[in-house]
């Protein structure tokens, strides 16, 4: 599914490079395709560093849920979906399940949960100040992908997990709005 939808992106980045080349000064022409390729890049690179993690186990063991009478009580409101979702077993970094929860038109919060300890730990980039937010990670992966609208701007960053938190933002603008949809 991710590599699906990498594909897919790249092919809107190439759409949309494509016309915006055949239209505008040189300079524009000379930026759009200087920006349109080290996205590309970008994914490319990203592509092989969740492919060379040295993650090769996904746990397989009994789910834990969470607690939501204690440690965690602040994501209660949200229990029916995060217990779905974590019974379907890990879908990310070996032994965690990101959980998307819709909150709107084009709202997106996300939660992970330990299916181990049944721990849930929030996302970075989740909610309304998120438009547009897309998420790319694997199980075999400790990185995400994010993708989101914010002032007119499309929106990119890539984290790692390290089983507590989230580290390594580089949020940087890929391009007008349109290059996240």
């Amino acid at each position: 599914m991710v590599t699906i939808n990498r594909y897919l992106a790249n092919q809107m980045r190439i759409k949309l490079l494509i016309r915006l080349i055949s239209t505008g000064t040189p300079l524009k022409k000379l930026l759009t395709i200087s920006v349109a390729l080290l996205s590309l890049i970008s994914t490319v690179a990203f592509s092989q560093a969740i492919n060379d993690l040295p993650m090769d186990r996904v746990y397989q063991g009994p789910i834990q849920l969470p607690d939501f009478t204690g440690r965690d009580r602040a994501y209660l409101t949200y229990r029916t979906k995060i217990i779905n979702e974590m019974k379907t077993g890990p879908n990310f970094a070996g032994h965690y399940a990101i959980i998307e929860i819709g909150c709107g038109t084009s709202c997106r919060f996300a939660f992970i949960g330990d299916v181990v300890t049944g721990q849930v730990f929030s996302v970075p980039y989740s909610g309304e100040n998120y438009y547009m937010l897309q998420l790319q990670y694997g199980v075999k992966s400790n990185y995400v992908s994010a993708h989101w609208v914010e002032n007119d701007a499309c929106y990119s960053d890539f984290i790692s997990w390290n089983g507590k938190e989230f580290l390594g933002s580089e949020k940087r603008v890929v391009g007008p709005k349109e290059k996240c949809e």
